[in-house]
């Protein structure tokens, strides 16, 4: 029975005179292999998909394509799910409807410059009027749940009118759950020079505002902490992704605030040519990443610490300011400088051991293969 409901809600959700979309597998040289789909999604479509990534063991799917058959959408959603292949909708490139379904299905998604994802409820046609359609609403209710979106997640995704479209920015991502990443523009990705002088980003470009943003809550929290929390009070959206998880912004600052008293003398420094801000001029969001270095102490306790951190920030327009929609770090602790130990041993060793893990590894399994990956894990 559960059978027949999904054909029959697929038949009436898949446009009339849709064209299949064109599914081709490219293998670009030293890289996992890309699948590209273009064009209206089919229900012929799924076992054309299903035959073509058979085989692959590791991919990344690309989609370009205004929708199509809900359940092809689905179904290709799945397949790309259990073969924990990444999703990519590239620059200036547009997924919308039943494509947006199936890219939802990544175990990684990625969004390029200028690319939209558009959702909007399940519907039905007939005698020529759109109608919204509970089955088919329930159908996609059930498969987004499946693959782990929470249901904030699964009531955004459904909540436009079949005859409009609600278009995802990274804000949006963030505060309903919807793991997705920006891609970084080919050079982007490149180390650093660190010979190279500053970054001369105007600072009254996004990019530049954003830069000053994260540079200046560093500053903020070297501060004593009753200038600190008043500056993080209005620095986060309400909701926040918060290192893998939707976080209310009250959660986070108390949060803050118990690290600010456990560790009330800090001072915070972000090492010279590491920043980098990757904008989407679309979403008008931006990604901050850069190393920090961190000098904690606590007099009353006297302990200390002395760590390096990652950062990761997403910051989105808020009105007429900037603010955190995500963020994420990864902490490793260095030895105390008056301890005597060398830092510079420390690092080494762990170089090392970085190094024997990766031999290891690529002897058994095929060599790093340049895949598209998010510098920080994203929950699916």
């Amino acid at each position: 029975m559960h059978h027949v409901v999904l054909v029959i809600v697929a038949s009436l959700l898949a446009p009339p005179g849709a064209h299949a979309a064109n599914i081709e597998i490219r293998h670009p040289d030293a890289a996992p292999a890309l699948v590209t789909v273009d064009g209206d999604l089919e229900l012929g479509d799924i076992e054309i998909f299903r035959s073509k990534i058979t085989a692959l063991s590791k991919a990344s799917v690309a989609f370009r394509s205004d929708g199509g058959s809900l359940l092809a959408g689905i179904r290709i959603g799945m397949l790309i799910r259990v073969k924990n292949f990444n999703t990519i909708v590239p620059d200036a490139a547009q997924c919308a409807s039943a494509c947006a379904v199936a890219w939802l299905g990544g175990a990684h998604r990625f969004l390029g410059v200028g690319s939209k994802v558009g959702f909007h409820a399940a519907y039905v046609q007939k005698d020529g009027a759109t109608t919204e359609s509970g089955p088919g609403n329930a159908v996609l209710g059930a498969y987004l749940d499946q693959i782990g979106l929470p249901e904030d997640a699964i009531v955004y995704i459904t909540q436009a009118a079949p005859s409009s479209m609600k278009w995802l920015n990274m804000e949006e991502a963030a505060q309903h759950g919807i793991d997705v990443a920006l891609l970084h523009p080919p050079d982007a990705a490149a180390s650093p020079d660190p010979n190279a002088a500053p970054s001369q980003e105007p600072q009254t470009s996004l990019a530049g505002r954003a830069t000053a943003l994260v540079q200046s809550l560093a500053a903020r929290w070297s501060e004593p902490n009753t200038e600190t929390m008043r500056a993080l009070e209005g620095l986060y959206v309400d909701k926040v992704f918060y290192h893998g998880k939707l976080t209310s912004r009250q959660a986070i600052l108390a949060e803050k605030h118990h690290f600010a008293e456990l560790w009330p003398q800090r001072n915070y420094r972000i090492r010279p040519h590491s920043v980098s801000a990757t904008c989407n001029p679309t979403s008008e969001m931006c990604r901050v990443q850069g190393i920090m270095e961190r000098d904690l102490a606590n007099p009353v306790t006297d302990t200390k610490s002395h760590d390096v951190t990652s950062f990761d920030y997403s910051v989105a327009i808020s009105g007429e300011s900037l603010k955190i929609a995500a963020e994420t770090s990864s902490v490793t602790k260095l030895p105390d400088p008056s301890s005597g130990l060398n830092p510079l041993t420390s690092v080494q060793e762990g170089l090392e051991r970085l190094l024997a893990q990766v031999s290891r590894i690529r002897q058994v399994s095929q060599p790093p293969d340049g895949q598209v990956k998010p510098s920080a894990p994203i929950r699916r």
